[in-house]
């Protein structure tokens, strides 16, 4: 790795895994982009490969074939919100127009999930593992993504403006392209697979990640973008609860 390489993942890391402690709660909207011809050839070469080095299993699969995986376009809008340490609240617009599917968690205590159009669920304790998807939630507590093996390198800084319904705000940013150091490791979501870079806006004073873009030959295929983003607020009660109209949800073990 080049020796500017390393003063620039230096930088970045110390940006990024202190994220969670410059905030003691975050709101956000958050759209997630995708191009599923792209997505699918770049996954498909990511799966020939760890098939040929025989480091990707799957014991629900034949180990003689790669696994291939198709995807389609998406366009997502999710809504989030944070209080630390591990109380959250999403909620996402599926991209097939069947409704909104929420997580919940309550820190240690309750969570509940609502799939439409009928899969509820909820637990009176959480250990800690339930909480909204990875590749959203990594996004605004970046910390998990210090495991990942990419070689980060500082394009620069900059600003993103960035907002819904009229309340944009411009943040200060850091621009950083990231490369795979090998194939040999899967990437941590919301880092797509099979991508040859990925290109990150990471806010300059938080260290939460703005934008993230996994790229195929200069072309951005996988794309999370956060907006309306706002820090410090004061949730109304009931926020870390979720009760929907006409929905039961039913106990899961905890």
């Amino acid at each position: 790795m080049r020796p500017s390489a390393n003063d620039d993942f230096r930088e970045l890391s110390a940006l990024l895994f202190g994220a969670g402690e410059r905030y003691r709660s975050v709101r956000a909207s958050m759209r997630h982009l995708r191009c599923g011809g792209l997505a699918t050839e770049a996954v498909n070469r990511y799966e020939e490969h760890g098939y040929h080095r025989g480091i990707l299993h799957n014991l629900d699969h034949p180990y003689h074939e790669p696994r291939y995986s198709k995807y389609g376009d998406l366009d997502e809008l999710s809504r989030l919100w944070h209080e630390r340490p591990d109380r959250w609240r999403q909620e996402t617009d599926l991209s097939d127009g069947s409704g909104t599917r929420y997580r919940v968690a309550d820190g240690r205590g309750p969570w509940w999930f609502f799939t439409p159009p009928e899969w509820a669920g909820w637990s009176p304790t959480n250990s800690g593992e339930f909480s909204p998807d990875r590749e959203l939630s990594g996004l605004l507590d970046p910390y998990e993504l210090r495991y990942n093996e990419l070689d980060y390198r500082i394009l620069g800084t900059g600003k993103r403006t960035s907002g819904y319904g009229g309340t944009a705000s411009v943040r200060e940013t850091v621009e950083v392209v990231a490369e795979a150091l090998s194939w040999d490791y899967a990437p941590l979501e919301p880092f797509g697979e099979g991508a040859d870079d990925y290109l990150l806006s990471v806010d300059a004073e938080i260290g939460v990640i703005l934008r993230l873009a996994s790229r195929l030959r200069d072309e951005e295929y996988d794309v999370f973008e956060v907006s309306d983003v706002a820090f410090n607020e004061e949730f109304a009660e009931g926020t870390f609860r979720l009760e929907l109209e006409g929905v039961e949800f039913e106990q899961v073990d905890p």
